[in-house]
């Protein structure tokens, strides 16, 4: 997902009309205080300007659309509404503007020309043949991305008083040259060296502790052999799932629910398309290729010719309600390798060709009858269940026990004992354990819940019947465990010594590693060149050994642990960075950024105090309440 919206924010909608400095400000905070516009039909008031429904429903679709070109055609709103996608749409909405506000109070405005020249300036609307401007690729581009022109020049002219607000506070942003050194010479120093690890089945014949010192073990370490608390509950469920095997359907029913979802079972003839695009009121243009295609003309190079490439004329593969509205009925009047005349829309003159056909088709009854029973099924036990559930949760709000409440609705019951936080159900395969397990802990010892009901719709109640407390288990229950983690411990305690040990001879007496890596059974093995980071470690090299080595100093070891090994490690080559000829360049990028960030910051904390922001949250509910709801 997060290398798709890093996809997005490259584009050219991203970079033309939100800019890297808008998108710098997508994070603006609303608070409490900010969302309350009492009667007001507007999604939101920014001092003097608004944000209505209809601009927010038309980015917000923008938003839903670029993120359907990345996750493919099935990525719907309420999708988009769950992963957050409407909130970030209000506040970068309201990021601009705020900036756009702002620049208007200081005075700042853009000339038509000067928002002409950016748009003309882009590469991303240039003939790659020309180098020139290029209307058609424009109006293409903004078809796309479901922006009208008269909204494309809009948003590029307030993005333009933005960077000048924007600029006159970070443009003069420095990074002083020694600090920018001082941190090419740390992150680009490298160093080597070399290491062994201890054969720990050397460690392994350790002799059990007396008693006394087990018990002292058990009592230092109480946490290791503490029991957590734990419940007893009588649990009872009532779910559809439970109901189906008891649901019966009959032919006619079959038949007409087969008939209401017939449109499920179809799947639509698609077409793949291509197009030569001609701009609004060139139709002699279009006339004069469709007569040189009608002649035998090569479709492709009659479209370069047009000063269309490759990418612009292969629009992908259409359904029937995917294309243009415009452009449906002509489309899929041609036959497999046709080509249409002229046909007009808001963006020019269009010849369209099909370049191949793939048919549509329904599956009979038959072939999803299954599926069709089972959907029956499903329903009526949902349709049933609220019923039921009614019925039960009367008869507990009259005191009736659970188990002779759930007995009269069909109810399973369970009897669990031993329940922990966070462990589910004792093992029980119950739908929503963890909601259950949740609600078990909120309950006091001999408490009964309300009727709840689980995310995916199971209803339950339970009864706290026992609480057995935290408690430090027994030393005799838990002997073995004490044992088995005292000799772990032990075990560690005599590897660290040991390495320690040799780590001391290699730096008092000079003693080679390698001879003493011989001495104790094992083999020295190299690093590699790398840096803090790791990078340049040997592919078995724990990155522990990289942050020892930028704590040596040359020639010399230390003992470390790396989870149950334990290793001696030498620093054999120190390599500094030779800041002259390294490449500064990307730290001064990264300092500057963050000096520029903490400035914006600091500002954005000023408009919020200067520049009057409602957000209505009742408009926004309301446009998207299915989607909201869930």
């Amino acid at each position: 997902m997060l290398a798709g919206i890093r996809t997005f924010s490259k584009s050219i909608f991203a970079k033309v009309i939100f800019g890297v400095i808008a998108l710098s400000f997508v994070i603006w905070g609303l608070n409490a205080s900010m969302l309350n516009l009492g009667t007001s039909r507007e999604v939101a008031e920014i001092g003097s300007q608004k944000i209505t429904p209809v601009e927010l429903e038309r980015a917000f679709q923008r938003s839903v659309q670029n993120m359907r070109n990345v996750f493919g055609p099935n990525f719907n709103q309420q999708q988009a509404v769950q992963m957050g996608l409407l909130n970030n749409t209000v506040q970068s909405l309201v990021s601009q503007k705020v900036l756009r506000e702002d620049a208007k109070d200081m005075g700042i405005g853009i000339s038509d020309d000067k928002v002409r020249d950016t748009i003309f300036a882009s590469d991303n609307f240039k003939d790659p043949t020309t180098g020139q401007f290029s209307r058609d690729r424009f109006l293409q581009a903004l078809y796309t991305a479901g922006y009208t022109e008269q909204e494309f020049i809009e948003g590029v002219r307030g993005d333009l008083m933005s960077q000048q607000v924007v600029g006159s506070l970070t443009g003069t942003a420095a990074v002083p040259e020694m600090l920018a050194k001082q941190i090419v010479a740390y992150r680009n120093e490298q160093r080597r060296g070399s290491f062994f690890a201890l054969n720990g089945a050397e460690f392994d014949d350790i002799a059990v502790a007396d008693d006394a010192t087990l018990r002292k073990f058990h009592e230092d370490n109480a946490a290791q052999f503490t029991a957590p608390e734990s419940r007893d509950v009588t649990l009872a469920t009532l779910s559809a799932a439970d109901l189906i095997a008891t649901v019966t359907v009959t032919e006619d029913e079959i038949a007409e629910s087969y008939k209401q979802r017939e449109a499920e079972f179809q799947t639509p003839e698609k077409r793949v398309v291509e197009q030569i695009l001609f701009a609004p009121g060139d139709e002699q243009s279009a006339r004069e290729a469709y007569k040189s295609l009608q002649g035998g003309a090569d479709f492709m190079e009659t479209a370069k010719e047009a000063g269309m490439d490759e990418s612009m004329v292969k629009l992908g593969e259409f359904t029937a309600k995917d294309i243009l509205p415009d452009l449906s009925a002509a489309t899929f009047a041609l036959p497999e390798g046709g080509f249409s005349e002229p046909v007009e829309t808001a963006l020019g003159w269009h010849i369209l060709r099909v370049t191949s056909v793939t048919p549509g088709s329904v599956q009979s009854l038959d072939e999803v009858r299954d599926e069709i029973v089972d959907g029956i099924k499903q329903f009526k036990a949902e349709d049933a269940i609220y019923d039921l559930a009614a019925n039960f949760d009367e008869e507990l709000g009259a005191g009736t026990p659970i188990e002779d409440a759930a007995r009269d609705v069909g109810a399973k019951t369970y009897k669990l004992n031993g329940i922990v936080r966070g462990e589910g159900l004792a093992g029980e395969n119950i739908d929503g354990a963890d909601e259950i397990n949740e609600k078990i802990f909120e309950l006091e010892n001999g408490e009964e819940s309300f009727l709840e009901e689980t995310a995916s719709g199971t209803r339950y109640v339970v009864r706290v019947e026992n609480v057995t407390p935290s408690a430090l288990r027994p030393f005799e229950d838990v002997r073995e465990d004490v044992i088995a983690a005292w000799k772990s411990e032990e075990r560690q305690k005599l590897m660290v010594a040991k390495a320690e040990e040799l780590a001391n001879r290699v730096n008092t007496s000079g003693t080679d590693l390698s001879a003493v890596a011989s001495e104790n059974g094992a083999s020295v093995k190299e690093s590699g060149l790398t840096k803090r980071t790791g990078q340049g470690l040997g592919a078995d090299v724990n990155p522990a050994v990289a942050a020892a080595l930028f704590t040596l100093e040359d020639g010399k070891a230390k003992a470390i642990q790396t989870g149950e090994d334990v290793l001696v490690v030498r620093l054999d080559e120190i390599k500094q960075a030779n800041v002259e000829t390294a490449d500064a360049q990307p730290v001064n990028d990264e300092l500057k950024q963050a000096i520029n960030e903490d400035i914006l910051s600091q500002y954005l904390d000023y408009l919020r105090d200067e520049i009057s922001v409602t957000v209505n949250n009742s408009v926004i509910n309301g446009l998207y309440a299915p989607s909201a709801a869930n």
